[in-house]
């Protein structure tokens, strides 16, 4: 399962020059995880000047107390910096076990002059 959607956000760049503010799109993916199996979804930017990630996040899915090996969704918020285009590679791993790599998604993040971006994957 993979989900992408848009909405915009307020940035503000906390570098050590004072640029002010800028409005700003955020785009989230949302990829069926199970962490405790080990593994887990790294992702790869092709062209960070395009997007980059703001935050990684795991919830795992409703299940009674107590219960173990419950999988979830793991959520990726990807920050629209310029228009352009990247490809992005998700790689549902084991980066503690030799890399095993148990699936790989390919996408591709299209962002506009207004910064709204769109991800769209290839199956």
């Amino acid at each position: 399962m993979a989900l992408a959607s848009c909405g915009t956000t307020r940035s503000a760049n906390v570098e050590k020059s004072s640029r002010p503010q800028v409005e700003s799109s955020s785009v989230q993916v949302e990829l069926s995880s199970n962490p405790t199996t080990g593994f887990s979804w790294a992702c790869e930017i092709e062209n960070p000047a395009v997007v980059e990630i703001l935050s990684d996040s795991y919830k795992q899915n409703p299940a009674p107390k107590g219960m173990v090996g419950v999988g979830g969704v793991q959520t990726f918020v990807f920050a629209c910096k310029q228009s352009g285009i990247s490809a992005l590679t998700f790689t549902y791993r084991r980066p503690w076990k030799g890399g095993e790599t148990a699936e790989i998604r390919h996408a591709k993040i299209v962002v506009d002059d207004t910064l709204h971006g769109v991800v769209e994957f290839s199956e």
